[in-house]
């Protein structure tokens, strides 16, 4: 008796910033500059966490930078002078197959890719936003400033369970 493996790959941050690119333009007619691109998918990066106690990709982590919460693989990648190549059927199929994903990435940038990078900078420094507590203390207290510290999951799921985006 034989036994069929499929291998199933993980979507990482780089598939994820080609939908989140894909929607803004081919379904709202805009492109994202990258500031919008990075807050947008900490949104959906942190929304799904809270929704499934999962990260939404494990190729990269959320990390504190001066202007907020930071992929550093997407901020090398992500050219927003080009305009986003159309999916393959392959990509369409991998994104097919995490449905709850899906859903949450295509509303989270149907509502948020015309906000400003400069609005969605200040919601993520807000008091109390998991950039906020990474980089100065839940306390608001701490004067070592660490740039590029990872944001803890924990800190992430709690902030995106009251989330109302």
């Amino acid at each position: 008796m034989g036994f069929l493996y499929i291998y199933i790959m993980d979507l990482t941050s780089l598939d994820y910033m080609k939908l989140l690119s894909w929607l803004a333009y081919y379904k709202h007619g805009t492109i994202l500059n990258k500031t919008q691109m990075q807050k947008i998918l900490f949104m959906c990066y942190g929304s799904y966490y809270a929704q499934k106690n999962a990260p939404l990709f494990t190729d990269d982590t959320p990390k504190a930078w001066p202007y907020g919460p930071v992929f550093p693989r997407v901020n090398v990648r992500y050219n927003p002078s080009n305009p986003p190549l159309n999916l393959t059927d392959d990509d369409k199929k991998a994104f097919v197959k995490n449905q709850d994903a899906l859903k949450l990435v295509t509303s989270i940038v149907a509502k948020y890719c015309r906000v400003s990078a400069h609005e969605l900078s200040e919601w993520s420094h807000e008091i109390g936003s998991p950039w906020f507590n990474t980089v100065y203390g839940k306390d608001g207290n701490n004067i070592e400033i660490n740039w590029n510290k990872e944001i803890p999951k924990e800190f992430i799921s709690e902030y995106f369970k009251e989330w109302r985006g």
